[in-house]
């Protein structure tokens, strides 16, 4: 199989996610106040995303396995939302979040699709190793949830930054 039967291959939901993906990254290039609620939505598509790999999952190998690649990845993440340098976010009056521009998200987010995307076409052509490629994909996507929902979880208060 070589890489233009697997480029044509994927189904299209998987290039509406990439388009997303991109589209949220690039948004994070500069610095901008949002609601809290747009400042939420990489965290919750990880999270669906991560969410739904395990549902998949779970057919396959069971749901104790499944669980497992995700928490092992969700732990991963979150050790390095504490651990790794990352432009914290400031809450602001009025339900806002500003945002520091970076491109640290955008590369994150395309790291992590190019990783589920790798690891599915190895599935594909290696059935054998295909519950492997899922479980390593899974652990990468709860990964970045974790990551994700750890900075939010550092945001902080602008009274806060100042003192």
């Amino acid at each position: 199989m070589h890489p233009g039967q697997i480029a044509t291959g994927a189904p299209t939901w998987v290039y509406a996610l990439l388009a997303g993906l991109i589209f949220l990254g690039v948004r994070r290039l500069r610095t901008r106040e949002v609601p809290v609620v747009v400042a939420l939505l990489p965290s919750i598509a990880f999270f669906l995303w991560s969410v739904a790999g395990v549902s998949a999952f779970a057919h396959q190998v069971g749901i104790i396995s499944a669980w497992g690649a995700w928490g092992l990845g969700g732990a991963l993440g979150a050790a390095s939302g504490v651990l790794l340098p990352d432009p914290r976010g400031q809450r602001l009056p009025g339900g806002r979040v500003r945002q520091p521009g970076s491109p640290s998200p955008l590369i994150l987010y395309l790291g992590v699709f190019v990783v589920r995307f790798a690891c599915g076409a190895w599935g594909a052509i290696v059935p054998a190793q295909a519950a492997l490629a899922t479980a390593i994909g899974i652990a990468v996507g709860a990964a970045m949830m974790a990551r994700l929902l750890v900075g939010v979880a550092r945001w902080r208060p602008v009274s806060a930054l100042r003192a």
